[in-house]
């Protein structure tokens, strides 16, 4: 079968990449967890061991038991305010276990907060965690692979700054799976490295992965002898350490078998798969239907065919599981179409094509090429970086400390100098701040005429918006509806705000309303509505005044020379069109000439906008 995606299930037994207890056998799990019970009935409010057992039921896949646990660590983590702790860990745990489970409206926000965490606490332990769980809900539920691949590569970054080598080899078979999706033969390096590694370290668990996505890779490759000799000692690690979710390694051992001529012995292993469907999950059960079917329609079989097919479909539905929806409806189009019955081979192909036209286009392409050669580069400097290290340690262990000793010295210089110096500037400034006070004052005035401008003008083309509409479509009260009050407007305003400034999600250029909503636990009405009426603006409008505060404060620093286009990319504009515009309307100066004109005042010592802010002109 032509791009068959057996990966697509591997990928979510990666998740679970927290604890060290997922490679050790059921039983050892199982002894663990049992350990962790006895002195939680002693101490039932120690945030460790409620950690422990919450990780382990995971590992073990008993995902109630998972997040009943979580659940008490978040509790006591919350009362606690222990919000680097066990807060985050309980959301990473009860993320990954709602994943697992099709819940992913709770697993996207849990995971969401996570992150949120993680990030403002620089917590790089949790947060390649969290980037391997977020990536997995990208490829599986969202089915963007773009995005997945973005998260894995910021898993990598965060698991090699805090040196987890165990969850940095497991999120290096995750690349290698992404890429086994888009067809690309790239991801075997990847897969290698992962499984060189587990031998390395003698760890059961690297090899298994890293040799069943050596298989994959090679499966694509269309060297099948090989990728049978890799599957082959993944199922030997596989029964050896009794590691979850068998038919995952069953179901890729019979399409290895069937491109090899070898049905009956394929039947044999899908069967393997299928009787373990309660073990499984919902992607291993959909791609056993996947293979199953394919050989019985190569052998004519179409009825047959066709029952395993529209199994697999309806269960992606009913689980919100889009892994295999467009490899099941293409196939069950092409079924169809062999049996002679057309007209719903073309219905299944029109389904088809609307489960896949959305999964790429050139721009994310040539974005994953970016963060790829990123990665490349750095891992090939680091490589050399530590190669001169050993290096010089071997020649003279003096000279390196006395070298470290210069830099430490030369670092603590050039702080004390870069304090003098701003110290200094400050002074002067306080001095004259009589005609800053005058011309900042002028310059208000300014943008608030232009402000008002703009206002009239946009009051005008939604009263022409409306009046054209108004004999196309009733139009109903707006918000008549709601049944927020004005409390609850209040408090949700002000978390919006403390989300967008002190969070800084405002930066994430893919950021919608929907995603804003969920990370404050309320729907896209109500956050429309509340943003309608406090600034009479647009979600789009709010998030990029954010957007160009920050490129005011950012740009009124005399020392900052980033180019204006990274800039806007840091910020989140889409553009520079609308970057310019957005600063522009603000400030009555594109940025260009707002930074010359903070260079040109800085140089003169007249007038300093070192420390200029518009506070009521960007925000209403």
């Amino acid at each position: 079968m032509t791009g068959m995606k057996m990966f697509k299930l591997w990928m979510v037994v990666m998740l679970l990449g927290l604890l060290p207890v997922v490679s050790e056998a059921q039983e050892e799990i199982n002894n663990a967890i049992n350990v962790q019970l006895e002195y939680l009935k002693k101490y039932p409010k120690d945030k460790e061991a409620l950690r422990k057992v919450s990780f382990l039921y995971l590992n073990k896949a008993d995902y109630d038991q998972a997040i009943f646990y979580g659940r008490q660590l978040f509790e006591l983590g919350y009362n606690e305010r222990d919000y680097n702790g066990a807060v985050i860990y309980s959301h990473i745990c009860l993320g990954q276990a709602h994943m697992m489970k099709g819940n992913v409206k709770e697993a996207y926000s849990h995971l969401g907060q996570a992150r949120l965490i993680g990030e403002s606490n620089k917590n790089d332990s949790a947060l390649c965690s969290v980037y391997n769980g977020l990536g997995l809900y990208a490829s599986n539920v969202q089915k963007d692979y773009y995005r997945s691949l973005t998260y894995f590569f910021k898993g990598v970054e965060a698991a090699r700054r805090c040196h987890y080598d165990r969850l940095y080899s497991i999120l290096l078979s995750n690349i290698a799976g992404i890429y086994y999706l888009k067809n690309d033969s790239t991801g075997l390096k990847y897969a290698l490295e992962c499984y060189e590694l587990g031998h390395e370290r003698k760890d059961p668990y690297l090899i298994y992965s890293g040799s069943t996505n050596t298989a994959y890779m090679y499966y694509l490759k269309s060297d099948y002898n090989t990728a049978l000799k890799y599957i082959q000692e993944a199922e030997f690690t596989m029964v050896q350490n009794d590691f979850y979710d068998q038919s995952n390694v069953y179901n890729l051992y019979g399409y290895i078998l069937h491109k090899l001529n070898k049905d009956d012995e394929a039947l044999v292993f899908f069967r393997k798969a299928l009787d373990l469907k309660e073990q499984g999950n919902i992607s291993s059960v959909m791609n056993s239907y996947l293979g199953y079917a394919e050989i019985l329609m190569e052998h004519h079989q179409y009825d047959r065919a066709v029952r395993m097919l529209k199994a697999g479909i309806e269960l992606s539905y009913q689980q919100a599981n889009a892994i295999y929806r467009s490899d099941l409806l293409k196939a069950l189009s092409r079924c169809y179409e062999e049996d002679g019955m057309l007209v719903e081979a073309l219905k299944y192909h029109k389904l088809y094509q609307l489960e896949t036209d959305s999964l790429y286009n050139a721009e994310k392409e040539r974005a994953v090429g970016e963060i790829r050669a990123k990665y490349d580069m750095e891992r090939q400097e680091n490589e050399i970086k530590q190669n001169r290290l050993e290096l010089l340690e071997k020649e003279n262990k003096m000279q390196l400390l006395i070298a470290g000793f210069i830099c430490i010295f030369i670092a603590a210089s050039l702080l004390y100098y870069l304090y003098y110096r701003k110290n200094k500037l400050y002074l002067t400034i306080v001095k004259q701040n009589q005609d800053a006070i005058r011309r900042e004052q002028q310059l208000q005035n300014k943008i608030d005429e232009q402000f008002a401008e703009i206002g009239r003008k946009s009051a005008l083309l939604q009263e022409y918006l409306t009046d054209s509409t108004k004999t196309s479509l009733p139009q109903p009260e707006k918000y008549a509806s709601s049944s927020l009050t004005d409390e609850k407007k209040q408090d949700l305003f002000l978390r919006l705000e403390t989300l967008l400034w002190e969070e800084k999600v405002f930066t994430d250029n893919l950021l919608t309303k929907e995603k804003v909503a969920e990370m404050l636990g309320t729907n896209r009405t109500y956050l429309s509505q509340i943003i309608n009426e406090q600034t009479k603006q647009t979600f789009t409008q709010f998030v990029n005044g954010f957007r160009t505060k920050e490129a005011v404060r950012l740009l009124s620093d005399p020392d900052n020379q980033t180019p204006l286009k990274a800039i806007s990319a840091e910020l989140g504009f889409n553009s520079m069109t609308t970057f310019y515009s957005q600063f522009q309307a603000a400030t009555g100066m594109t940025p260009a000439q707002y930074r010359n004109k903070v260079q040109e005042l800085h140089k003169n010592r007249s007038v300093s906008y070192t420390h200029l802010t518009l506070p009521t002109i960007l925000l209403v």
